[in-house]
């Protein structure tokens, strides 16, 4: 029987998801991929603008936001659970000091996970980044500042995940292809510029606020007591009491018998195509010219010390 390539990937894609990434789903999921073209009609609606606006004292073109149809996206919490499989994640890195010792511990027990990157951390500490996708980690698109998106226009929404889908790819070979909002605050009417860009969206299911650094021993104790097959795990490669835990939580998730995957392990591409590629009839985002669009502030780095949302404010789809 003969059946086209799309549904040979998309069979494949997952394939890889249900038996976890392995080689072949690793590198459906990551491998380099140049972006796609965009449509003569994407193109147009992305088209410079041409005003400007200052930001980090050099003055840069604005952009556009991209109209796409039928462009909802793969929301995830959550996973089947499987071969009691569960998807350990890490936001807000590459920090060298605390994600190089994440990984020394996750290397120690063979175990792979995701780690969600902010754009500018990426641009700080690209060797990091690249360590951590040597490694055979998945990559995920964590936004470029940390900002709250339902709080931004679209233009700037667009650019927050685009240039960070760049500077990841810049500095890892690497196309992400699942994008975690920061706080979790993105509403289902905004998700078409992360479908637009080949990317699902990954919220979560365990959540032990180590944000707020409330003590190694608490951050394992949650995750302990709360993750179940299937689980999503929330956690930050930011803070040093996460390192602390990690050695306690991983062991304990051992001993209770759970295998460990990552997001595209857990579910599979999330569009059923190799990184880069897009759901069926949602048209490419056009490339962004360099700069911010206007109309926002200055693009401010996170700081760690400032409050976190608590959970995700925003219902959304699983």
């Amino acid at each position: 029987m003969e059946i086209s390539r799309k549904t040979f990937l998309r069979n494949l894609g997952l394939a890889a998801g249900l038996y976890g990434l392995g080689s072949l789903g690793r590198a459906l999921a990551q491998a380099p991929t140049a972006a796609a073209p965009a449509s003569s009609s994407s193109a147009s609606g992305a088209a410079g603008s041409g005003r400007t606006e200052v930001i980090d004292g050099q003055e840069v073109p604005v952009m556009r936001a991209t109209a796409v149809k039928n462009g909802t996206a793969r929301w995830v919490s959550n996973g089947n659970g499987i071969g009691r499989r569960v998807a350990l994640t890490f936001d807000d890195g590459p920090n060298n000091k605390v994600t190089e010792r994440v990984l020394a511990e996750l290397e120690k027990r063979s175990i792979l996970a995701t780690f969600f990157q902010i754009g500018t951390r990426v641009e700080a500490e690209p060797s990091m980044a690249k360590a951590v996708a040597d490694a055979g980690h998945e990559l995920g698109n964590h936004s470029l500042t940390h900002p709250q998106l339902t709080k931004l226009t679209e233009d700037r929404v667009a650019y927050e995940l685009e240039k960070t889908q760049e500077l990841i790819q810049a500095a890892t070979g690497r196309v992400p292809v699942w994008f975690r909002p920061p706080y979790g605050a993105f509403r289902h009417d905004q998700d078409f510029q992360a479908a637009s860009r080949g990317l699902g969206v990954t919220l979560w299911s365990v959540d032990p606020r180590d944000w707020a650094q409330p003590g190694a021993d608490k951050i394992a104790q949650l995750i302990l007591a709360e993750t179940r097959p299937g689980s999503i795990v929330l956690m930050h490669d930011l803070h040093a009491q996460t390192a602390d835990a990690l050695p306690r939580i991983l062991d304990g998730l051992m001993e209770r018998g759970f295998e460990f995957t990552t997001i595209t392990g857990l579910h599979g591409l999330p569009y059923g195509y190799p990184a880069g590629a897009l759901p069926p009839g949602t048209n490419p985002a056009a490339p962004l010219p360099e700069g911010v669009p206007t109309g926002e502030p200055p693009a401010k780095v996170h700081d760690p010390a400032e409050p976190h949302l608590d959970g995700n404010p925003f219902p959304t789809a699983t």
